[in-house]
């Protein structure tokens, strides 16, 4: 399974952010939270303006005549119309290259150091980061779903690892932890809070696997 998580870092530059957290990450894996990750991946671009964002899918869809319901598109169309794409992101003011979910599903060879909207300063994704942060709401869901699945267990008169799957889900998120279920991950405070003070802070899009 994948996950998207947007890591906040302190850092001078772009490079020094890519750095940090690639020392970040490494303590998590070998399947603690992840067996594989990268920048960017299937949601690569996906700190670019959320306006620009869905005026490039609209725009997108429309040239390889698709409806605003169909859920993909072919990499032969991806290839065939590049130049085009490319130039539809250029004129809505949209910087890099443009790349997309579109690429990153079917293609797992893209740049280890993500496109340009993959590690930008965090006042450029603000917005993004704002609408991604889990709020307290979330853990309480998971307790909400433990319980029910004991009590299921408790009437069944049989044992599940469900309710402990919950558990543990329900104890990340309260204590938020870095773990597959968080969505944006303050890494320099270990836990999902949003610096004040956004100067010196960078956004980095994380796609990892487990």
């Amino acid at each position: 399974m994948h996950k998207a998580v947007i890591l906040l870092v302190e850092a001078e530059n772009r490079e020094n952010a890519i750095s940090r957290i690639n020392d970040f990450m490494e303590p998590y894996g070998d399947g603690k939270v992840w067996d594989w990750w990268k920048i960017g991946g299937r949601w690569m671009n996906q700190l670019a303006p959320m306006d620009k964002l869905a005026e490039y899918n609209k725009q997108m869809k429309e040239l390889l005549g698709l409806k605003e319901t169909d859920p993909g598109i072919s990499m032969k169309d991806l290839e065939n119309n590049r130049d085009k794409l490319q130039e539809i992101w250029e004129n809505l003011g949209l910087k890099g290259k443009q790349l997309t979910y579109y690429d990153g599903g079917f293609n797992f060879s893209m740049p280890g150091d993500g496109e340009y909207y993959d590690v930008i300063p965090l006042s450029e994704a603000i917005e993004k980061v704002k609408d991604w942060t889990i709020t307290e709401d979330k853990a309480e869901e998971m307790f909400s779903k433990m319980l029910e699945q004991k009590e299921i267990e408790k009437k069944s008169g049989k044992s599940d690892t469900m309710s402990a799957y919950y558990a543990r889900r329900y104890a990340e998120l309260k204590y938020q932890d870095f773990s597959f279920e968080c969505n944006v991950f303050n890494t320099e405070e270990n836990d999902f809070s949003i610096p004040e003070e956004l100067n010196g802070w960078y956004a980095v899009m994380i796609d990892m696997h487990n």
